[in-house]
């Protein structure tokens, strides 16, 4: 049996990043400052891939011991 990986690249804008992590603006921001969520620049707005959230949570769900439902 072969088994693949599908890599979601499903980009998401910065107000739809906010809301899928669950977080404010100041929040997200610092997240992509200190390294733990990156961001990628597209003209003058910021985009996120799905895939980069969905790692970011669990990075702090693996840290805080708490699950999430997503």
């Amino acid at each position: 049996m072969v088994v693949q990986m599908i890599q979601d690249d499903t980009l998401l804008t910065f107000k739809e990043a906010m809301d899928y992590l669950r977080v404010s603006r100041s929040t997200l921001y610092r997240l992509m400052w200190s390294g733990q969520l990156t961001g990628h620049k597209v003209g003058s707005t910021w985009r996120f891939y799905r895939e980069d959230l969905r790692a970011c949570v669990g990075r702090e769900t693996s840290s805080t011991g708490m699950a999430q439902n997503q």
